[in-house]
């Protein structure tokens, strides 16, 4: 059996390549041990910690929120180690020095942007990981809730706390690798502080070595390196950054097409050059033509640097890398590259918005014009000359037409906004949304105008 990636050749039925150590597409697994995210509510760990609910489960393991029973004001996040990949004895030793790294690792840093570990063990075969409790949402739930793209401000102040988080992990004694940046893994708290989540695949980076011993990443939000051929370096997470700030401002889903994202301005216009330019550097899917580290990532950002996109194809290499593929949206290993990622077309752009949203939002306009040009006669024919008055009997000609017009913006708007749709346009939310909003104006201006009639009777 060969190897998809190194070609090397391997035992039939050999579970992993014995020159890079990737798993081999076909290979027969042993049945795997015992899943993780099971734990009941009020299971009690190490006799100290109290199960109170899970908070999310990947490819590398579950995390429960937890009360502490000796400091009973005090809630932790316990991280429980994923065993499903497990095929035997050996990997699971393996997987438990994985874990017991990570634990030292996290337990090393300090910094406001990372997750503080206090604790470590094992219990009926499992390995448990205690740290600090971030409250607050992931960017992933925070887009989910708020709907994509997210204001330029806000998102750019976000980078600037992922930068120094990156900073910091890169410029350590022996630098620290993130290799999964991602929406579900940045953690967003009530205080707008930023907190990066899951060291579960971070490594340490050894320069002169040739390529990680094994693959790990999401695709779509991993740069084209971490899939066997080379080595993750800081340039690494510049790309992962670039991926999820350009998902940030434009709403582009990036597993779609993974290693080749159209340009951010591109699918939205309100993103400035600068901006667009960065990222697009950012996201090389050639390492050599990335920033060489985050802050002068950052610069370009701010428009404090400027960016200089390099023409030109990239390596053969790095067509090799963009044609693996994987489970979207997961982080675990890859197994086995698939023909026809290097010639992947770009996507369309994004239609600006929906033929209803539209539609709801130049009928809600005119409608509620008309009907605030009808309110304005009918108060001052009422004021003056009373409700007989021929200014009011304009008022109530002209009240006639958005009488039934605005009903009709503010159902189309309902409709937009509750269709798919409208989701996957640019500005079609917003057109919706002005529907909706003039649709309810135009029905409190009639009602204005009944309220000043009754009145002047």
């Amino acid at each position: 059996m060969r190897c998809p990636v190194c070609n090397t050749l391997n035992p039939d039925g050999a579970p992993f390549c014995a020159e890079c150590g990737v798993r081999l597409a076909g290979a027969t697994m042993p049945p795997a041990l015992a899943a993780t995210g099971l734990l009941p509510q009020q299971t009690v760990l190490q006799g100290r910690y109290v199960i109170e609910q899970k908070l999310g489960q990947g490819g590398m393991g579950a995390v429960y929120r937890a009360r502490d029973l000796r400091l009973s004001t005090v809630t932790w996040a316990i991280k429980e180690m994923s065993q499903a990949q497990i095929t035997g004895p050996l990997e699971l030793q393996e997987a438990r020095a994985a874990f017991q790294r990570e634990a030292e690792l996290l337990a090393g840093l300090s910094h406001p942007g990372l997750p503080k570990v206090v604790d470590h063990f094992e219990q009926d075969g499992k390995a448990y990981l205690v740290m600090e409790f971030v409250p607050g949402d992931s960017l992933l739930a925070v887009a989910r809730r708020e709907g994509l793209p997210l204001p330029l401000p806000r998102v750019l102040d976000w980078a600037r706390q992922i930068c120094e988080v990156l900073d910091y992990l890169h410029n350590r004694p022996t630098p620290i690798i993130f290799r999964d940046l991602k929406p579900a893994n940045v953690m967003l708290t009530p205080e707008g502080r930023v907190k990066l989540v899951d060291f579960g695949i971070a490594r340490i980076f050894k320069p002169g070595k040739e390529r990680d011993t094994q693959a790990f990443g999401t695709l779509g939000y991993s740069a084209p390196e971490q899939y066997g051929q080379s080595q993750t370096d800081p340039r690494s997470d510049i790309y992962s950054l670039g991926v999820l700030l350009h998902q940030l401002l434009t709403g582009y889903d990036p597993t779609s097409t993974p290693f080749r994202l159209p340009p951010a301005n591109q699918i939205n216009p309100a993103i400035p050059q600068h901006v667009s330019d960065a990222i697009a550097r950012a996201v090389d899917p050639d390492p050599n033509r990335r920033f060489p580290d985050v802050r002068t990532f950052y610069q370009a950002l701010m428009g404090n640097q400027q960016v200089i996109l390099q023409a030109g194809a990239p390596t053969e290499a790095v067509h090799a890398r963009m044609s693996v593929s994987g489970a979207i949206g997961q982080t675990l290993p890859i197994s086995s590259p698939v023909s026809g990622g290097a010639s992947a077309q770009p996507p369309p752009v994004p239609l600006p918005t929906t033929g209803v949203a539209n539609a709801g939002r130049w009928i809600g306009i005119v409608s509620v014009i008309f009907m605030g040009f009808a309110a304005l006669l009918v108060a001052i024919g009422a004021a003056t000359t009373g409700i007989e008055s021929a200014l009011v009997g304009a008022g109530y000609l002209i009240a006639f037409l958005p009488f039934a017009t605005g009903p009709l913006a503010f159902l189309l708007g309902l409709i937009a906004l509750l269709s798919p749709a409208t989701q996957q346009t640019l500005r079609g939310r917003q057109h919706a949304i002005i529907a909706v909003a003039t649709g309810l104006a135009t029905g409190l201006l009639c009602c204005g105008i009944a309220v000043l009639t009754g009145s002047s009777s």
